[in-house]
């Protein structure tokens, strides 16, 4: 028998809605003493991590000269012309004395020496986006979003103890704009609104002990994007499975009816209950607006018939207009074995 398309049936239920770090480098901060100028490429490296020194002179013409360069009083590198050298960062708490010695061809001779630390900022965003309590996954940031970026410092005294993150100093920038409102002792995380236009930006933070001895610097980019939606299989014993999303396609089998969950993941709603997100549900292109508060609904197929059905569902939020989401797939039911009324 040839497959047919009549319309699934949708029956409303009870509502109920069930509930790290980008890192950048910035360049480091000239030192220069005695006609010698050392830039290292990174301010605030990681420990381990290789960074680049340069010398330069605005004074007198070090390509002729003769640089030795000395970490910790080992010899790294001599030669005619050497401006640059690479270093690793020392562990955590420590430090490490990088020093460059330029002879000049008449025998003239100039010093300088940078101090190298380490430490490193983890970043980690969260957002007050929808998700369903069971959901352990982490959601991306979506428009109108609210996001908090918390900061996680890893700064160490000389014996390498790290420092109590509440104990620290914190200095917030967006985009390189000083947030002085959101900055100081113990500020470990700020609090970013959404707005209407969402435009992708960048938080940094620096974070210092009391007397300096020692920082950090974190960068993170924030960039939002749509919210989701996601159908799962409602089962009436064990509730829905969130283990097995709809994709495409779903076979409703022998059984005749099956529920479907809407999950919008990622948008501004309360714990319970739709607040201000709207729904439209449509079979095959035709809207039910009888369903527009469900987020639950059954799908019963007519009895001794084969064929298949668009479901599409539209959610909308009332409130933050840029929030909306669109995703449906296809039911597909084949000829009960009996003729026998499906009961609910």
């Amino acid at each position: 028998m040839g497959m047919s398309f009549k319309p699934l049936i949708l029956l409303g239920f009870s509502i109920v809605l069930l509930s790290s770090a980008s890192f950048a480098q910035a360049q480091g901060i000239p030192n220069t003493i005695g006609g010698l100028e050392l830039t290292p490429s990174i301010s605030n490296p990681s420990p381990g991590q290789s960074v680049t020194i340069t010398v330069r002179s605005y004074s007198v013409d070090i390509n002729s000269a003769t640089l030795t360069w000395t970490a910790d009083g080992k010899t790294l590198e001599t030669g005619i012309g050497s401006t640059v050298v690479t270093v690793k960062a020392p562990a955590l708490g420590k430090k490490l004395t990088v020093n460059v010695t330029a002879v000049m061809p008449d025998g003239t001779s100039f010093r300088n020496e940078l101090i190298l630390t380490s430490g490193s900022i983890d970043m980690i965003i969260e957002t007050n986006g929808y998700r369903p309590t069971t959901f352990l996954g982490k959601l991306p940031v979506v428009y109108q979003n609210t996001v908090k970026i918390v900061a996680v410092p890893h700064l160490a005294n000389s014996s390498g103890t790290e420092y109590d993150p509440k104990t620290l100093l914190y200095k917030w920038d967006q985009n390189g704009n000083a947030m002085e409102d959101l900055s100081g002792y113990g500020k470990q995380s700020v609090s970013i609104p959404g707005t209407l236009i969402p435009r992708p930006y960048v938080m940094s933070v620096t974070v210092l002990t009391r007397d300096e001895n020692a920082q950090g610097v974190g960068y993170i980019s924030v960039t939002p994007g749509s919210p989701s939606l996601v159908f799962y299989k409602n089962d009436p014993l064990y509730g829905p499975l969130y283990n097995n999303a709809i994709m495409n396609t779903m076979y409703l089998g022998s059984q005749r009816e099956t529920g479907v969950l809407a999950v919008p993941y990622g948008f501004n709603a309360p714990a319970s209950g739709l607040g201000n997100l709207s729904l439209t549900w449509f079979i095959n292109g035709g809207e039910h607006p009888e369903l527009s508060s469900n987020q639950s609904v059954t799908l019963r197929a007519p009895d001794a018939s084969a064929g298949s059905s668009n479901i599409q569902l539209n959610i909308a939020n009332g409130k933050d207009i840029l929030q909306k989401a669109s995703a449906s797939f296809q039911a597909v039911f084949s000829a009960s074995a009996t003729n026998q009324p499906v009961t609910f």
